[in-house]
C-alpha cells in the first residue's frame, strides 16, 4: 500500500497538473529532478478521496487501507489523511516506504502532518534517507532534524546525512545509527528547541557507544537555508 501511495503521489508531482504548484516549490527550494527521483518526493492532491479512489482502483481491499494510517474515517467514509501537501516517503534502511510525511507550501498549520503509527511503521525507530546514508564512505553518520535538510544536504554532496524525523533523538533511532558507525555528528537547528534536542542527544549516543561531534552553522541557519544562500562548496 505504502509503495502504490508513493508512487501515485511520485506522477501527482511529476506529470499531473494539478502538482504544478508543487513542482513551483521545489524549484524555488532548489530541489532538482534528479533529486525529487531519488527521494521519490510527491504530492497529495487538493481532493478528499484522490488516493482512496487510486489504491482501490488497484485492487486493494477497505480493511487494508483502513489500517494503513493513510485514511481517516469521516461521516461519508474513509477520507484521505494527506491533502494539499508536498510529500515526503519516508524509508526504513532496506529502503521500502514504511510512512509519509506530508508539507504545506504555505504558512498554514499544522505545517508536517505524518503517518500514523500502524503494522509497518513505529515512531522514532527509523532515520530518514538512512537507506541512502548507510551507503557513504565517510565512515560516519550527519543527524539533522528535518526531511528538507537531509534532503539538500544529498543534493550537496554531503551523502551520510540523515533526519531524525522532526522529533528529538530516540534511544532506538541512537542504536540504529550506532548499527552502522560509531562517529556521529549532530547538526539540529540553532533554535532553542533544537539546542536543547542537541544536548539530549548527545548523552544519547554517548550511552550507545558513539563518538559525537556538534555542527555549528554560522548566523543560526539550518542546513538547507545556508547551502541555498551560500552553495554547496561554502557549506
Amino acid at each position: 500500500v505504502n509503495s502504490a501511495a508513493a508512487a501515485h503521489f511520485f506522477l501527482n508531482l511529476t506529470e499531473s497538473p494539478k502538482g504544478k504548484a508543487a513542482r513551483d516549490y521545489f524549484a524555488r527550494r532548489g530541489i532538482t529532478p534528479g533529486t525529487i527521483r531519488k527521494f521519490g518526493l510527491g504530492y497529495a492532491a487538493d481532493d478528499w478521496s484522490d488516493l482512496w479512489k487510486r489504491l482501490r482502483a488497484k485492487g486493494f481491499s477497505t480493511d487494508v487501507l483502513d489500517k494503513s494510517g493513510l485514511f481517516k474515517q469521516g461521516k461519508e467514509g474513509p477520507y484521505d489523511l494527506f491533502r494539499n501537501r508536498i510529500m515526503f516517503p519516508i524509508f526504513d534502511a532496506m529502503g521500502r516506504v514504511v510512512a509519509f510525511g506530508g508539507r504545506v507550501m504555505d504558512d498554514s498549520q499544522p505545517k508536517y502532518i505524518n503517518s500514523p503509527e500502524n503494522a509497518v511503521y513505529t515512531k522514532g525507530r527509523h532515520l530518514y534517507a538512512l537507506n541512502f546514508a548507510k551507503k557513504s564512505k565517510e565512515g560516519s553518520l550527519i543527524i539533522v532534524e528535518g526531511y528538507m535538510d537531509a534532503i539538500a544536504m544529498h543534493q550537496a554532496g554531503v551523502d551520510n546525512a540523515v533526519a531524525a524525523l522532526g522529533t528529538a533523538l530516540t534511544s532506538n533511532q541512537a542504536q540504529l545509527a550506532r548499527r552502522y558507525t560509531e562517529n556521529v555528528t549532530v547538526g539540529f537547528d540553532a533554535d532553542a528547541s533544537g539546542q536543547e534536542a542537541t544536548l539530549r542527544s548527545l548523552d544519547i549516543l554517548v550511552s550507545k557507544g558513539c563518538h559525537v561531534t556538534v555542527l555549528q552553522i554560522p548566523d543560526g541557519k539550518d542546513p538547507d537555508e545556508y547551502i541555498r544562500r551560500n552553495g554547496n562548496d561554502r557549506f
